[in-house]
């Protein structure tokens, strides 16, 4: 964690672990199928996969998709597989788009989300009221630290 390439992975995810990592989730960024993916534990030992599309690989900046994919899993309990959020476009033309497909790649309208979902779930260790929504950050401007194991 203390070369350049990792920090300045964690740097272009910041934008999304920043604003997690203040309501007290632990997170971590690794590789998916094809991109990186943050993974957020969560206090009942379930997890979220915040991720760009995998396939088709991206030609996009780790950090910076075209859209956003949040599923809420458990590697006890198969059965729990739920999508939170999905902001990725479809190349299919007959497929519906889901309702935040027109925020893209933003983050805000993403934490936000999660933010919806985990407070009803009671999976907020420090919930943040919707007064206190982040201000929408690129991954450019923000930068961030990673975290220390």
């Amino acid at each position: 964690m203390d070369t350049p390439w990792w920090q300045e992975l964690w740097r272009r995810h910041a934008h999304i672990t920043t604003p997690l990592r203040e309501r007290g989730l632990e997170c971590d960024i690794e590789f998916g199928l094809s991109a990186y993916i943050v993974r957020v534990a969560l206090p009942d030992g379930s997890y979220l996969i915040i991720s760009p599309p995998q396939e088709p690989p991206s030609e996009r900046p780790p950090g910076d998709p075209e859209g956003w994919i949040v599923t809420r899993e458990h590697p006890d309990d198969q059965s729990l597989f739920e999508v939170l959020y999905d902001s990725a476009p479809s190349d299919d033309p007959g497929a519906s788009q889901r309702p935040e497909a027109r925020h893209g790649g933003s983050t805000q309208p993403l934490v936000a989300a999660i933010d919806h979902r985990l407070g009803r779930l009671g999976l907020l260790p420090h919930p943040v009221s919707s007064s206190h929504l982040p201000v929408p950050v690129t991954p450019r401007t923000r930068p961030g630290r990673p975290k220390s194991r």
